[in-house]
């Protein structure tokens, strides 16, 4: 696998109600930025996507916001002009962040961001693309998603190997040293 160099973000339009949500993100934000990861994402001014935005472009992390043009508004578009793309729909943005980066993370969020994650999950099980995908998973807010996904498995809907289509954690570090051990693995999925 090539080196990971640009990440892509997921993440919610609001900043929910645990406070721990915003902490991380700033941790994450940071994290980034000092070991120069160039971060893709919604390009949005609100919620944690505004505060990842706003915390990588304090501290002169690299920024690419990719944004559907149904979204554009003096409301929602965050960053300068020099840092945003705008796709025509939200599948033309989904295909822009596949191309963009070498890695995804999705942290809380609502539907739009479990939308993300999940496409580039199934586009993964097809072997549409090889690249590590990641639940930033703080206070077990996808414990409900990764026990979706394993009964999914136990019921003959997926093989138990597509569970390692993705990696999890609630710790920044240790989640990007699972990101760099990740191996895209891809069992047969029509096998009974």
């Amino acid at each position: 696998m090539k080196s990971i160099r640009s990440i892509c973000v997921f993440c919610g339009s609001n900043t929910g109600y645990d406070e721990n949500y915003k902490k991380t993100t700033i941790e994450l934000a940071d994290y980034l930025a000092v070991h120069h990861y160039r971060l893709v994402y919604g390009g949005g001014r609100l919620g944690l996507m505004g505060v990842l935005g706003n915390e990588m472009l304090t501290k002169g992390g690299d920024v690419l916001g990719v944004i559907p043009k149904v979204l554009v508004n003096e409301k929602l578009a965050r960053i300068p002009n020099d840092k945003i793309i705008t796709t025509a729909d939200i599948s033309e943005r989904k295909q822009y962040m596949l191309d963009a980066s070498d890695a995804f993370i999705a942290l809380p969020g609502g539907f739009g961001t479990f939308e993300e994650f999940l496409t580039m999950l199934s586009w993964s099980q097809i072997n549409l693309h090889q690249k590590p995908l990641a639940l930033l998973n703080i206070d077990g807010f996808y414990d409900p998603l990764i026990q979706l996904l394993k009964q999914a498995c136990d019921a003959g809907f997926a093989p138990k190997e597509n569970l390692n289509l993705f990696v999890s954690s609630n710790h920044v570090p240790e989640l990007f040293d699972q990101l760099a051990k990740f191996q895209h693995t891809q069992p047969n999925k029509w096998t009974n």
